[in-house]
């Protein structure tokens, strides 16, 4: 009996990838960090000067207002120094956002109208944008997870799977042409399944270097990746479930810079 199309077989078993979310390149980062100093300067600037020197209960301490504004200009400072490339300085932005949590619960406890607010208000919504990319919210809770995945990676993530793709085209062919229920234009279609994969990974790859929006490449790789993991799965061909174990890790990578949640599947 021939094997079912891979089509059918993929829409029985295929996980859904989800749909992915637009991210900001890194470049959209480092100009919405600059607009955040621009606007803590505004507000510095328009915040009562007895404001200021209010005490202010933070992670390390009691200082007052003013020297907590401080604290926060050399944060930004600090992943202004730090983003590049190969890091999205996660680290550094959570500081940055309990700095600037710390002092929005202080404005929040301000009467209406306080001198300043405004500006915060403004820049508050920056810090949400700002934590968004980095998948928290903005205030930042005590414990709460900040991280991004970084065009490199992310261009790396996909770089790596169109090079696994590669292997997995000659891995499917070999254990095909051994499965005598599989006739030729059956097993050429499937192998050529792997061979867009590969091609869905350079064309997210390349639009991600050149800084341009990638999540319809991004949803197209993650959907062809579950076609194929589905097939793999259900027909527990050797070769190929080897191939595919590689997949893992750049697979995760991609769907967490996008904002999907993916089931491994075991793989």
């Amino acid at each position: 009996m021939k094997l079912m199309p891979l089509i059918f077989v993929a829409g029985l078993f295929m996980p859904s990838p989800g749909i992915a979310a637009d991210r900001l390149t890194d470049q959209e980062v480092k100009a919405l960090v600059a607009r955040v100093e621009q606007d803590r300067d505004r507000f510095d600037d328009a915040l009562d000067g007895k404001l200021k020197q209010t005490i202010l209960r933070g992670p390390s301490g009691e200082v007052n207002v003013d020297k907590y504004l401080n604290d926060f200009q050399e944060s930004i400072d600090r992943v202004e120094e730090r983003l590049k490339p190969g890091y999205a300085a996660s680290a550094e932005v959570a500081t940055l956002l309990h700095h600037g949590s710390a002092i929005d619960a202080f404005l929040r406890q301000q009467p209406a109208g306080t001198k300043g607010a405004s500006e915060w208000n403004k820049l508050a919504a920056d810090l949400k944008t700002l934590a968004a990319a980095y998948g928290a919210d903005f205030p930042l809770a005590a414990n709460g997870a900040v991280r991004r995945i970084g065009d490199g990676e992310v261009a790396a993530a996909a770089d790596a799977i169109a090079k696994s793709a590669e292997r997995l085209k000659k891995a499917l062919d070999t254990d095909l042409k051994k499965d005598a229920s599989i006739d030729k234009p059956t097993r050429e279609g499937i192998v050529g399944e792997a061979d867009q994969m590969s091609k869905d990974a350079k064309a997210l790859r390349d639009r991600v270097k050149d800084g341009k929006p990638s999540s319809a490449e991004a949803d197209r790789l993650l959907a062809q990746a579950a076609k194929l993991q589905a097939f793999i799965e259900s027909h527990k061909a050797p070769t190929s479930s080897s191939a595919w174990s590689g997949f893992s890790t750049p697979l995760q990578s991609v769907a967490g810079a996008y904002g999907i949640s993916r089931s491994s599947g075991g793989q």
